[in-house]
């Protein structure tokens, strides 16, 4: 009788100490302010581009978004879209002030065709991130460290056969100047 009152006593509270409490962060990583509010700055840029859009979120935070504006005129299956993904958001100080700032590369669908993806300069302003600049190039951000944006570039057209050879890339560093980005060695 004994060992049952203790085993029945135990297990509830082991399963009790077992659980992950959200409000104590013990849980699911969140997400650090910075990316949700690029994230939002993005979605809310996409939206900018249609008069009516749609937005669909996946199970893995990829949010697309469509023009839901129905074309009576032309009956083709060519729909444009803008797919914003989180894991494509990096962080880091741009300008010469000490909060952190963003780069989030948005990619362009004209149908089942990719266009040139484009890459939105984020600056915290006043608390909040802004839309500095938008730059349509074909290029990889690959960090951002001491203001410095380091980038990797096709030195070929997307439509080369040598679009994707290792040799066929560039890496290069960018540095943000009173609002422009300036190549540097």
């Amino acid at each position: 009788m004994k060992k049952s009152f203790f085993i029945l006593f135990l297990i509830p509270l082991m399963l009790s100490c077992s659980h992950n409490d959200k409000k104590t962060g013990t849980g699911k990583k969140d997400v650090p302010d910075t990316k949700k509010e690029a994230m939002n700055v993005a979605i809310d840029y996409a939206k900018g581009k249609f008069k009516e859009s749609k937005e669909t979120v996946a199970a893995n935070g990829v949010v697309t978004v469509t023009d839901s504006q129905i074309n009576y005129i032309m009956n083709n299956n060519i729909q444009l879209k803008y797919v914003i993904d989180p894991a494509r958001i990096v962080a880091g100080q741009i300008d010469d002030d000490t909060i952190e700032d963003a780069i989030i590369t948005i990619s362009l669908f004209n149908g089942q065709y990719i266009e040139m993806p484009e890459s939105l300069i984020l600056i915290n302003t006043d608390g909040k991130l802004v839309l500095n600049r938008s730059i349509e190039s074909d290029m990889k951000i690959m960090g951002i460290k001491d203001r410095v944006i380091t980038a990797e570039i096709f030195t070929h057209s997307r439509n080369s056969p040598l679009r994707n050879c290792s040799a066929c890339k560039e890496v290069v560093k960018y540095k943000y100047k009173m609002g422009d980005l300036v190549r540097i060695e």
